[in-house]
């Protein structure tokens, strides 16, 4: 009976001793990241607004392209518009709503990143987030993981959902099948295309979020007011006492072009003739939708991963900061 509770005479340890070190050990193995799951998940319990945004925003063009389509097909039905092809009004709504959802995505970020530490100072709960045995290197991940991870594949869930709507959507109002639709608009290289964009964005924007996140630990009135503050201050002084624009320029550019498919770059052209029909003109994305040797030129930009370096040194100094936080 004793044999249970000491040592073999080989010097061994019983075997419910080891299991219960191996789960011991383990524990402490899994318990940072359990930590991290738990830290990300108070945040969206928080924020409801992370969800619900790009939820909604992209959720109602939906519908109302749903709705344009079938009344679009039957006003061709009965001769008072002209048709459009079916894959060319899927390739625009579709690129389209990927964009919203994209755009969705970055905007309730933004806005997430801009005021998560201010709130937590402001209304006194970062005294108890600080109680818990959890780091402010890990309490700083979860929140970046938010806007780095959560919202780039909601963005991507959501345009994913939203193309195979689409699809049966006008395959409806065209009268013709899905699945032929899905063949000639290449979906599937569409939406691995979609992935590629997602991860490029993120990427390119992570310098802001880094900024923002910097901003929101450290000042202890209200975040917008300091960053609309700066960027005014910053071209005041730039325009009248340098007499140039270059560093504002950056700024703005980080923030309206988006590579491959930024508002400055990317072109669309409609061009709709009695006798030729419709045809569109992507200029350069189509090449990046039919290359992924300009992805890989997009990705190896300087200027990206400069952002992702400044970026590293604000999340840093976020950690710093967390660390010495003080309720407001």
């Amino acid at each position: 009976a004793t044999g249970r509770s000491v040592s073999g005479a080989d010097g061994t340890e019983p075997r419910e001793q080891e299991r219960d070190r191996g789960m011991s050990e383990y524990g402490k193995m899994t318990w940072p990241l359990k930590q991290y799951v738990w830290s990300v998940r108070r945040e969206l319990w928080g924020n409801r607004f992370l969800i619900l945004g790009p939820l909604v925003m992209v959720c109602l063009p939906l519908v109302l392209l749903c709705l344009q389509l079938h009344t679009s097909h039957l006003k061709v039905i009965k001769g008072t518009a002209e048709s459009v092809p079916p894959i060319l009004m899927f390739r625009i709504t579709a690129e389209m709503l990927f964009g919203i959802a994209n755009v969705a995505a970055l905007t309730v970020g933004c806005i997430y990143a801009l005021g998560t530490f201010y709130n937590e100072r402001k209304d006194l709960s970062v005294l108890f987030w600080k109680s818990l045995p959890v780091s402010d290197r890990l309490s700083v991940a979860a929140k970046a993981s938010v806007v780095l991870a959560i919202g780039p594949l909601l963005s991507l869930f959501l345009s994913w959902v939203a193309t195979i709507v689409l699809i049966v959507a006008t395959a409806q109002a065209y009268g013709i099948s899905p699945v032929g639709l899905a063949e000639q608009a290449s979906v599937g290289h569409l939406m691995i295309d979609d992935v590629a964009y997602i991860v490029l964005n993120t990427l390119w924007w992570l310098p802001i979020y880094a900024v923002l996140f910097l901003v929101s630990a450290s000042v202890r009135t209200v975040p917008a007011v300091w960053v609309l503050g700066g960027l005014a201050g910053l071209y005041i002084v730039e325009a009248i006492g340098l007499r140039t624009n270059h560093i504002t320029g950056i700024i703005w550019d980080r923030f309206l072009h988006f590579p491959g498919t930024g508002f400055h770059d990317a072109q669309m052209k409609i061009i709709a003739t009695q006798s030729d029909g419709f045809d569109v003109q992507h200029t350069p994305t189509d090449k990046i939708v039919t290359g992924h040797l300009d992805f890989l030129a997009l990705f190896s930009m300087p200027s990206l991963w400069w952002g992702v370096l400044l970026a590293a040194v604000c999340l840093v100094l976020t950690v710093w900061l967390r660390r010495r936080a003080e309720p407001i």
